[in-house]
């Protein structure tokens, strides 16, 4: 069992790439349903002073029914939950299950009893013997032993995984998402056992633990009405709970498994008014995710590639003359200058950087080289900035730096290029 219990644990909490969702961050929820229950055969334990006995894996049996004594509904769930993060939430929720031990079956039995002969029902009855995992009948006038509210109180976490960009769902009035949750807590049945000629008990006090995991599809609703439908897997265990009323040493023991499908209704509210971030704040984060587009080309915009940096062993002969440089110069800035004041072409941009790229691998100048190189970086970001980019808004910061860096170390000598205020957004049509 605990094997299983551990691979559901990890896969429950796997986390998977969630879509974008409505805000749920700050949000507070309620909600209720019906259950059903399936549990796992058991071992039952009971000791006291004139009994101490066994019975394995006794079957059992869940009690689904509407109480005809007024409007309430047998095996219910509710849960009371806050969003802390916007596809992550806390609860703290009630399960009412009902366990009821199956009489009229056959089980092993080991140990001892002896109560003596007792009447049940006009007959007389004596189960007194040391029992070593013989066949026994679980009669009425034996044993009738059940959780006629199998209380379990938790607390837990649960996480939203939305699927409407999966499904092509377009449209914020109604979200499929997958809850994954796990939880912890306690078990406070209401217990009725009538044993060995004993009178009916009933006890209802903390008698033991639980924990379960639990996957379900919750369908959203205008933002905030949901239905759900979830399957619970989990494990009881219940130690020292009395079962008569002339013993109080007289105590049951057990442990079990159950697996627990669920429908569930529920309402998402706002308590507290949510602050608004303001739109500058949000540029500064969206901007912060992409760090990584900046710092691809900071070494480039700081220190443009391919620079030649002079030998130390060249020799005068292979140096250029001085009017080699200044006619070189001069050539640059007339074509810069002209490319400048021509309007800006986005279908040639990509051009202009191979061209500039080019310059710069065969000038013999390094201010030149530098020039080169800053240009045909501003073209490059620029083409991309104009024809459309899923960095948009980072490719405004690059292209503007550039400039700036440009401008710091050649002081426009070499023609003018501009900032730019916004670049265009990729789109099915670009």
């Amino acid at each position: 069992m605990k094997k299983i219990l551990v691979t559901i644990i990890i896969l429950a909490t796997q986390l998977l790439s969630s879509q974008e969702i409505n805000s749920r961050k700050g949000q507070f929820f309620l909600s209720g349903g019906l259950n059903r229950s399936f549990y796992t055969d058991s071992d039952i334990s009971f000791t006291g002073k004139r009994f101490n006995f066994t019975l394995e894996n006794v079957k059992s049996d869940d009690r689904h029914y509407l109480d005809p004594n007024g409007l309430s509904f047998s095996q219910a769930n509710f849960k009371i939950g806050y969003f802390f993060k916007d596809n992550y939430n806390i609860v703290l929720g009630y399960d009412n299950m009902r366990y009821v031990m199956r009489n009229g079956q056959n089980v092993r039995i080991q140990g001892k009893i002896a109560t003596d002969s007792y009447l049940y029902n006009g007959v007389k009855y004596n189960f007194d013997d040391v029992y070593n995992y013989e066949e026994i009948y679980l009669s009425d006038s034996f044993l009738l032993y059940e959780h006629n509210g199998l209380n379990y109180f938790f607390a837990g976490v649960n996480r939203f995984d939305n699927f409407n960009k999966l499904l092509g769902i377009n449209t914020d009035k109604f979200e499929v998402n997958l809850e994954e949750g796990i939880d912890f807590g306690f078990v406070m049945p209401k217990t009725n056992t009538t044993i060995l000629g004993n009178e009916k008990y009933e006890n209802s006090n903390i008698v033991g633990f639980g924990l379960s995991v639990s996957a379900g599809i919750n369908l959203t609703f205008f933002k905030y009405f949901f239905v759900k439908a979830a399957i619970k897997y989990g494990y009881i265990d219940i130690k020292d709970s009395r079962v008569t009323i002339s013993d109080a040493s007289a105590k049951v023991e057990q442990h079990f498994d159950f697996i627990q499908p669920s429908y569930t209704f529920g309402l998402r509210f706002q308590v507290f008014p949510v602050k608004k971030e303001k739109e500058y704040v949000k540029k500064e984060k969206e901007l912060e995710k992409n760090t990584s587009s900046l710092d691809e080309v900071k070494t480039d915009i700081l220190e443009p590639e391919n620079i030649k940096e002079d030998s130390p062993t060249d020799s005068p002969a292979d140096s250029p003359t001085d009017t080699e440089i200044d006619t070189e110069i001069d050539t640059s800035i007339d074509m810069a200058t002209s490319t400048a004041k021509t309007s800006f072409d986005p279908n040639d941009c990509s051009e202009k950087a191979l061209e500039y790229k080019e310059k710069s691998n065969t000038s013999v100048n390094k201010s030149a080289q530098k020039a080169y190189s800053w240009l045909s970086l501003y073209y490059r970001y620029r083409c991309e900035c104009e024809n459309g980019s899923k960095r948009s808004n980072q490719l405004v910061i690059l292209v503007n730096n550039i400039v700036d860096s440009y401008y710091e170390n050649t002081d426009g000598s070499y023609g003018e290029i501009i900032k730019v205020s916004k670049c265009k957004p990729l789109t099915k049509d670009n």
